[in-house]
């Protein structure tokens, strides 16, 4: 929890505000910076034992991380030692709040948990998580919302239900009282008429007010002084820096004016910049005391925004050649603890031509792959077309950082078409075979790393699947550890198709989800490899039965595709988005669509797992809308290329099956028992296929074995298309038999809930609802009137009114009309 600073006084409207408004289950405190959201929020938390506190910043901007600092905080500040629930896994968010609403059934009273800085959590898992949280928080918990802007959280529904507080910056606005006690605190007399001149023009703003308090607290004449404050926000700044710099010790003073010229400073750098050994204590104790240095928690100081600009220009103005110098210190102790980022920038903004090139010679490569490719770019302008000419390294640094923005002709530009042809290879690794020349990259870490991805690759184009995914985890555990983010995205991009290729859908989405939350970290949105995650988490949404977040993934992959990348991209789009269609029930276009993108892809040279999943999809929906010549069509590409497996037998297995012949599709069925299958879904097909073959032939029994291996081998992967696609007796057959699948039950409610929405009719009453739902059970109306503690003769009367309402005439039918309806 973050300290209170030595001037701030207690403000009982505010604890009062506070304690009102955790009434609610969520708050939300919105105001901008310097309005002291935190300080009043630390102060009322700072004395009570059931406030747990979490400080965000962008390193929360991924939900495992998020998650852990949330669970740390509870277990450390709520008293609860058995506490041992951790982050969820991909996929397990709506278990984790489950979980975590257990934890806290056995509570009497509530508890809070105060999330400060909400505006840093940007990204879209996290915010998902935060949204998650605040729908479904556990009853005994608050959760208090701390931010400079509104949450994307949509609270709009917990308003409307009368769940929510909101709080802004009108309360925290400091009234003239509370600024009466604010400065009498500090020990100065302030005239009352000055008190309320300074809370007006200042407008209550807590920082200018803080400020006021630092200066008067040993001005002689403190009625002039607060006369002199000026009304706007830069102004109020700019005066009250300037007097706060006056009665400091002038060695105090100096410190700030040296820490301003960079954003964060740790003891150490504070130490080599003002070549006091003691910086960091007089470091500490402006944070204690007066808030004007802001402790980090990575044990560094920052200062305020506006007063750190205003130091710089009183820096600048005083002594400009003082200032390169700063910069220059700067620049070599970043450079000495090897962060050569801001070495770079530091040693820009001193005007150090030859210790920029120096550093941007020997570090742009790695910087650009480790992220920071907006500060190169910056160092690259400075040194201007003559340095960038001059020197191979330069050009690939440049062409690197035109590439993770899609600015691919200024690429080209920089290396020429053959050298951006290995910099854009098919699957747009970073590299080709060959590998960038060996003049340009020296056998560096990131070197390594390199040919580690393009090792995956090659692994990949000769059909070792399993030795790629090897190589994949190998490269991103050395970019990792060298923190080189371009490469770590590029390694999840192999790993991604590796393990999409085997068939592990759940591999796939986490390694697509990871190199996508990289990419919006640096905002790489048009770099290569972005749209291909898009693309197989589309298709992972759509072997979901997900069509419109399939149709969102399509949205958001660029498509604009990389200049002499794989010609794939394109085609496999369209490919998708046919299915989209055909998904959302426009049968006929979803179904041509796939053909036109079919005949792209069938003139290049493809993977046999893409080649499988476009054929047994595609001639599927023609068989559905009735297309025999273009089954037929998409039957004959499949024999080309897919001879021996099992989804040229399923093809040619629903052929026989669009006909009536079953005898035939039944020899085919059992002649390709053994066939291997590219893909994971073709098995779950097939077991689909025999359920209809056994129903067609009243083998009730043999059709529950099929569908229940079915279930076994779909539910790995979360496999709910096939489902949703089989013929109609199939689907219903799992509606009826819903709750007798054993430990499948939970995936087969999954399953039939994707089928059938959960929209209860609004004609049945909420009792006769809650009689229809133990009609499933075995027992009897006499037991059921029991249960519910009426008479028989009540429940009687219910269960012929739902007989008339879902039209049927037995409790057998109304429990399957109910079920394809989703009631029970």
């Amino acid at each position: 929890m973050p300290r209170v600073p030595g001037i701030f006084v207690p403000r009982a409207r505010l604890t009062a505000l506070f304690d009102r408004a955790g009434t609610r289950p969520v708050t939300v405190l919105r105001a901008p910076a310097g309005s002291g959201k935190t300080t009043a929020l630390a102060c009322w938390a700072r004395d009570r034992r059931d406030v747990a506190w979490v400080s965000l910043d962008d390193d929360d901007n991924d939900e495992r991380r998020l998650w852990s600092a949330v669970l740390l905080s509870l277990r450390r500040n709520l008293g609860l030692p058995e506490f041992r629930l951790g982050p969820p896994s991909p996929g397990r968010r709506t278990e984790f709040l489950a979980d975590l609403g257990d934890v806290f059934t056995g509570l009497r009273e509530p508890v809070w948990l105060v999330l400060d800085d909400v505006q840093e959590i940007s990204r879209p898992e996290p915010v998902e998580a935060l949204a998650a949280l605040a729908r479904h928080q556990p009853p005994m918990l608050r959760l208090v919302l701390a931010t400079r802007v509104e949450p994307k959280l949509r609270l709009a529904r917990l308003a409307v239900e009368g769940a929510l507080s909101r709080l802004g910056a009108a309360e925290l606005r400091f009234s003239v009282e509370e600024t009466a006690h604010l400065l009498r605190s500090t020990g100065a007399t302030v005239g009352e008429d000055r008190v309320r001149e300074l809370t007006e023009r200042t407008a209550g703003w807590a920082a200018a007010l803080g400020w006021a308090a630092v200066s008067v607290r040993e001005a002689e004449d403190a009625d002039g002084l607060v006369a002199a404050v000026g009304g706007d926000e830069l102004a109020v700044a700019r005066f009250f820096a300037d007097e706060v710099l006056s009665r400091l010790p002038s060695a105090t003073s100096d410190l700030l004016l040296c820490v301003s010229v960079c954003d964060n400073v740790s003891a150490a750098l504070a130490a080599r910049l003002t070549g006091s050994p003691d910086a960091g204590v007089t470091l500490d104790e402006l944070e204690r005391e007066t808030g004007l240095v802001v402790r980090t928690p990575a044990d560094t100081y920052r200062l305020p925004a506006p007063l750190r600009g205003f130091l710089q220009a009183e820096l600048a103005r005083r002594s400009p050649a003082r200032a390169r110098r700063l910069q220059g210190i700067a620049a070599r102790w970043y450079a000495g603890e090897g962060r050569f980022g801001e070495a770079l920038t530091h040693a820009v903004a001193g005007r150090d031509r030859q210790g920029a090139l120096r550093l941007a010679r020997d570090h742009a490569v790695r910087q650009v792959l480790a992220g920071d490719g907006k500060l190169v770019r910056g160092a690259l302008a400075y040194l201007g077309e003559g340095a960038l000419s001059a020197s191979p390294r330069l050009r690939l640094a440049s062409a690197l950082e035109h590439v993770q923005r899609g600015e691919f002709t200024a690429a080209a530009t920089d290396l020429g078409d053959d050298g951006l042809r290995r910099l854009a290879a098919p699957h747009l690794a970073l590299v080709t075979g060959n590998g960038p020349p060996e003049s340009t990259v020296t056998r560096s870490p990131e070197s390594i790393a390199w040919d580690k991805v393009d090792l995956v690759w090659r692994a990949l184009h000769r059909g070792a699947r399993r030795h790629a995914v090897a190589r994949a985890e190998a490269a991103l555990r050395l970019a990792h550890g060298e923190r080189l983010e371009h490469l770590v995205l590029h390694s999840r991009l192999a790993l991604a198709v590796a393990t999409g290729l085997l068939g592990d859908h759940t591999a796939m989405r986490r390694a697509c989800i990871g190199a996508l939350a990289v990419a919006r970290r640096h905002g790489w949105c048009r770099s290569p490899g972005v749209a291909e995650c898009h693309l197989m988490l589309a298709y992972d949404d759509l072997m979901r039965f997900e069509p419109v977040a399939a149709a969102g993934e399509l949205t958001r992959a660029p498509r604009a595709e990389v200049p002499v990348s794989a010609p794939v991209l394109g085609p496999l789009r369209g490919f998708f988005e046919g299915m989209v269609r055909f998904d959302g029930g426009d049968r006929t276009a979803g179904s041509q669509a796939m053909r036109a993108a079919r005949r792209r892809l069938a003139d290049l040279e493809l993977p046999r797992e893409i080649i499988g999943m476009c054929t047994v999809v595609e001639h599927h929906a023609a068989l559905v809308v009735g297309e025999g010549l273009h089954a037929a069509e998409v039957f004959a590409w499949a024999q080309e290329s897919l001879s021996g497996t099992a989804e040229l037998a399923l093809l040619q297995i629903r052929a026989h099956l669009a006909v009536e012949e079953t005898d035939l599709a039944e020899k085919v069925l059992r002649a390709t028992e053994s066939a291997p299958a590219l893909l994971p879904a073709t098995p779950v097909d097939t077991r689909l296929a025999e359920t209809a073959l056994a129903l067609r032939s009243h083998r009730r029994t043999l059709a529950l074995q099929a569908l229940d291996r079915a279930l076994t081998l779909a539910r790995p992967q979360r496999l709910i298309r096939p489902f949703a696609l089989a013929e109609p007796r199939v689907r219903n057959l799992l509606i009826d038999h819903s709750g007798g699948f054993g430990s499948l039950d939970r995936f087969a409610q999954t399953v039939r809930g994707r089928l059938v929405p959960n929209t209860p009719p609004s004609e049945l009453t909420d009792r006769e609802q809650v009689v229809l739902r133990r009609l499933p059970s075995q027992r009897s109306l006499d037991e059921i009137a029991s249960d519910l503690t009426v008479s028989v003769n009540t429940v009687k009367t219910h269960v012929r009114s739902i007989y008339g309402k879902l039209g049927v005439n037995n409790r057998r039918s109304a429990v399957v009309v109910a079920r394809h309806h989703g009631l029970t």
